[in-house]
């Protein structure tokens, strides 16, 4: 009787393995872009959001699925990477809090400069944007119905 269940099992296992691999195929895991400091993670996501908006606004056959469920990879990386960048900006804007509220300026300083740093690189090109063309940008906005930040 072992017999008979071991062949069972070894014809179930043989018949569904091909059923399988098509769906491994279909699915394929894609090793994603580093995002090894803040810099690089923008970059990525600079990067890799063109061409998810690019993907988007077409027809999306399954070539661009596929594309689509590529670079989402790398994407995560990179968010994870700025989520872990942005915490570190919290904690430092905090103890900006604290020594303002001891009077420390060695502490606001010190932690206040971290904050910045991490902050003006996660914002410089948004920054570049509305210091170069904000009031073309506020008129684009009134002409098509969007609101001013």
């Amino acid at each position: 009787m072992k017999l008979f269940y071991t062949i069972v099992a070894a014809f179930v296992l043989a018949t569904s393995m091909p059923g399988f691999a098509q769906e491994e195929q279909q699915y394929q895991h894609f090793k994603p872009e580093p995002s090894d400091n803040l810099h690089q993670a923008i970059m990525n996501l600079n990067k890799y959001n063109a061409e998810l908006q690019k993907i988007i606004e077409g027809d999306m056959p399954p070539k661009d699925m596929a594309k689509v469920h590529e670079l989402t990879y790398t994407l995560e990386v990179a968010l994870a990477r700025l989520s872990k960048e942005l915490d570190v900006a919290a904690n430092s804007l905090e103890e900006v809090h604290l020594g303002s509220e001891a009077m420390n300026k060695q502490r606001v300083e010190g932690f206040g400069k971290s904050y910045l740093e991490t902050l003006n690189h996660v914002l410089g090109k948004h920054n570049q944007h509305h210091n170069g063309n904000h009031k073309e940008h506020m008129k684009h906005n009134e002409h098509s119905g969007h609101s001013n930040h």
